[in-house]
């Protein structure tokens, strides 16, 4: 599993890998977001607790974060155990920005 993952950063050993991986951020780049953005945060995650929050309040655009707590069995990373409950809700907030059309250019 660590090999097939190191391949396209082109590195060779896991901790080669999480050092690669732990350099991309978008943090020098939110300032410039400006298309609208859904932002998911999952109660419980592990792996970048914190993140979901952080990105939301430095966008500058148009913006949703929406929540997935334990108690409706949508939480930790990825919402492995509510897939059905996170897919509805990002493909109901692209339906709500696909319906309403391309914004008006001024």
């Amino acid at each position: 599993m660590w090999r097939r993952r190191a391949e396209p950063c082109g590195v060779a050993s896991p901790f080669a890998l999480l050092t690669e991986v732990a350099a991309y951020t978008v943090a020098h780049l939110t300032d410039r977001i400006t298309t609208p953005l859904l932002v998911t945060d999952p109660e419980g995650e592990h792996f970048w607790p914190g993140a979901s929050r952080r990105l939301y309040d430095a966008l500058p655009g148009p913006k949703e974060r929406v929540g997935f707590p334990a108690a409706e069995g949508a939480h930790l990373h990825c919402e492995p155990m509510g897939r059905a409950l996170f897919e509805q809700r990002v493909f109901d907030w692209l339906d709500a920005r696909l319906a309403s059309g391309p914004p008006a250019r001024g």
